[in-house]
């Protein structure tokens, strides 16, 4: 797969099947829709989106975290920006679990290991 979208979708399609829940957070409008409006730019950040927070949330606690956050990025070149740096570390010192994967395989892997922990 060549796009992070790609990568996102299939590891979404996993997590569906398996029926753990999550959600994702449409950050990436910041930096990949360029045909936003100035208007709903302006009306999602009002609301409280915020560069840099990771693409999904699986808000399933276990002994040593509150939950799990996936910063994903396609198998290649994929590049961590400051901002999400400061999220993934802000998460992590909290009580969170954030990391970032690299493809749909290496979040399935994070993710059932991460569940062994329940």
């Amino acid at each position: 797969m060549d796009t992070e979208h790609q990568e996102q979708r299939a590891f979404c399609k996993y997590l569906s099947f398996r029926n753990i829940k999550f959600y994702s957070i449409p950050n990436g409008v910041f930096l990949k829709d360029k045909k936003s409006s100035y208007k709903i730019m302006s009306k999602l950040k009002a609301e409280g989106l915020s560069k840099g927070v990771p693409d999904l949330c699986i808000p399933v606690p276990t002994k040593k975290y509150h939950g799990l956050y996936i910063e994903m990025k396609r198998l290649k070149n994929g590049v961590v920006s400051k901002d999400q740096k400061i999220w993934l570390d802000y998460l992590n010192s909290v009580g969170y679990k954030a990391i970032v994967c690299a493809g749909y395989k290496e979040a399935i892997g994070e993710v059932e290991l991460y569940l062994k922990e329940i």
